[in-house]
């Protein structure tokens, strides 16, 4: 995943796991809960950014494996060339975090 994806969604894990709700957790509960969040945001920014490009872009990446570096550049190519996008996925992801901080539960 592209190095500012992956800060910002290690910011919201981090930010989650800091929480009342879930702060209470053990360290293996907490690293647990932290995989599944960054699994959690991470479908919700290639979620976000599918909904933004065209057919033709959308299907470039989903012909790719998602561990392939290639995804990333690919995305981070997207998302550069969608104005606002950045606005979008901050939206989108604050929006997850906040159903988080409020049940400590991830959304289905």
């Amino acid at each position: 995943m592209d190095d500012f994806f992956e800060k910002y969604i290690d910011n919201l894990v981090n930010e989650c796991l800091q929480t009342s709700k879930l702060s209470i957790l053990s360290d293996k509960e907490k690293k647990d809960m932290a995989g599944r969040l960054r699994n959690h945001f991470y479908d919700k920014t290639i979620n976000t950014l599918l909904d933004q490009l065209s057919d033709e872009q959308a299907s470039q990446i989903k012909a790719l494996d998602p561990k392939d570096p290639k995804v990333s550049e690919l995305m981070s190519q997207f998302a550069a060339s969608i104005p606002g996008f950045s606005f979008v996925l901050e939206d989108k992801l604050k929006g997850e975090m906040d159903k988080v901080l409020q049940t400590g539960q991830i959304p289905t």
